[in-house]
């Protein structure tokens, strides 16, 4: 087999990879219901999904910069295999507390594999390449969220609900076996030199770990203002300032602070949170807006969101070929600007609006989304030193969902207060009018993502044929 095979089986196996870390946030939700009939726990249900977005979203960044110091197909191959046991043992789930305990084991392994994805792409090949290729995996990542609720629903009717985590298994292990066999990496020579920042990665869980669970529960489990939320902020607040400090002295920074003072990776990361803020609170919130303020079905809510996430797909296409012609801040810009104006127009919405109107405006947010997506990674990548690759495509990821949780959280706050304040007869409008006070938030932020995009400055894409020789490279056999 050659070395054009050899590759082509590789990004296959990634792919596999991919698909099934980002198919394990959205497939369970279908099957939740069946899930707490089997086993119970009903008052602890949403800890299914907060246990995975908590592990994987904390370990995002520590795999990064360890693999930019070991290896990143070893700590990819880690990952899925950490997946791969957590999704077999929440498959053999006896209880609710299991389910979760082995769900954050799941996003352990998840998060480890995505903080190494991207990177590995580099790794195998020139940039201008990667470009190409790059858009497929942002496709498969939006067509994993299209696909989730379906193949959940499938699973659990035909089957059994333990099946969607069993069916990780069979595709997980042969994308091991290819990627072990199809890859011959290069380990950095200053390796043994370098020291592990322990205290900096304790410091960066703390203040993760801390500040989403306040934001996850804040509303729901406790109150704002009530104190287990308070000093779960308390602890992340300290904990971030106890992290600069130690960051800055540190021999080898688990996130290196430097990288965020060129312009192009600071506006990156920003416009990525707010990115985060406008996807998860439209996912989120304009179902809501479908069928509880306009009247529509339930079937209405998830066809409102199909094209959103189809539009995703076609915007990472769309990027493939903005990135060699426009500058990172013009591609920022014009993602910004698409979901602004999208959101601006649900803001507007009737009551009677017809729900294509709907469909097509959220297509709009979606583009935007999609265009940002591969632009971020290839931004990100191309304008941090190679040795830190990894821990700069892991950050992508990383502000991407802790933007998402933020604003998802805050959105909440925003609506659920106008709904408890509101003095409306009608329940529909009061609820309407609730979400459209809340896409204005949107809209702001938005608009905030216009003006960190407009300050990244004039850099752009320039072709890399042959990666820099003191990089970590994977090479194809």
């Amino acid at each position: 087999m050659d070395s054009n095979k050899r590759l082509h089986w590789t990004l296959g196996a990634l792919l596999v990879g991919l698909f099934l870390s980002s198919l394990d946030q959205t497939i369970v939700s279908t099957a939740l219901p069946t899930i707490v009939q089997k086993i119970g726990g009903l008052e602890h249900i949403s800890w299914v999904f907060t246990a995975y977005m908590l592990t994987s979203t904390s370990v995002m960044p520590i795999a990064g910069k360890l693999s930019d110091m070991y290896g990143r197909k070893t700590f990819y191959l880690s990952g899925l295999v950490v997946f791969l046991i957590g999704s077999l043992l929440c498959g053999l789930s006896q209880s609710m507390t299991q389910l979760i305990v082995f769900r954050g084991l799941q996003g352990i392994g998840g998060g480890m594999m995505a903080a190494n994805t991207f990177a590995l792409l580099f790794s195998l090949m020139p940039v201008g390449k990667v470009a190409r290729v790059q858009s497929l995996f942002m496709s498969v990542l939006a067509m994993s969220s299209i696909l989730g609720p379906s193949i959940g629903s499938f699973i659990t009717s035909q089957w059994d609900w333990r099946w969607n985590f069993f069916i990780n298994a069979p595709l997980g292990i042969i994308a091991i076996i290819i990627i072990s066999f199809a890859m011959k990496e290069k380990k950095p020579e200053s390796s043994i030199r370098l020291k592990i920042d322990y205290l900096g990665a304790a410091l960066l869980v703390t203040t993760t770990g801390s500040v989403l669970l306040a934001l996850k529960m804040g509303g729901i489990n406790y109150a704002w203002r009530s104190w287990p939320i308070l000093e779960l902020f308390a602890l992340g607040a300290a904990a971030l300032i106890a992290f600069l400090f130690v960051e800055r002295r540190a021999a080898e920074p688990i996130l290196p602070l430097g990288m965020f003072y060129n312009r192009t990776v600071a506006g990156t990361a920003g416009v990525t949170f707010m990115q985060g803020v406008i996807m998860f609170g439209a996912l989120l919130y304009i179902p809501l807006f479908v069928q509880g303020g306009i009247g529509g079905s339930v079937v209405d809510a998830g066809n409102t969101v199909t094209p959103m996430m189809a539009a995703v797909m076609a915007g990472a296409t769309m990027s493939s070929f903005m990135i060699r012609r426009f500058s990172w801040r013009t591609c920022a810009l014009l993602s910004m600007l698409l979901a602004g104006t999208g959101l601006y127009i649900i803001t507007h919405l009737p009551l009677e609006v017809n729900k294509w109107t709907i469909r097509s405006d959220m297509a709009l947010i979606g583009l935007g989304i999609g265009i940002m997506m591969p632009i971020a990674q290839m931004a990100i990548t191309t304008a941090v030193d190679p040795r830190y690759r990894g821990v700069a495509n892991s950050t992508v990821t990383f502000t991407r969902n802790i933007g998402g949780v933020f604003g998802a959280s805050l959105m909440a706050v925003i609506v659920n207060h106008h709904l408890a304040s509101s003095i409306e007869a009608r329940e529909q409008t009061k609820l309407a009018d609730a979400i459209h006070l809340g896409f204005w938030f949107l809209v702001a932020a938005a608009l905030v993502g216009i003006i960190i995009a407009s300050l990244m400055g004039r850099a752009r894409y320039v072709n890399q044929p042959i990666p820099p020789q003191n990089e970590t490279v994977s090479t194809i056999k």
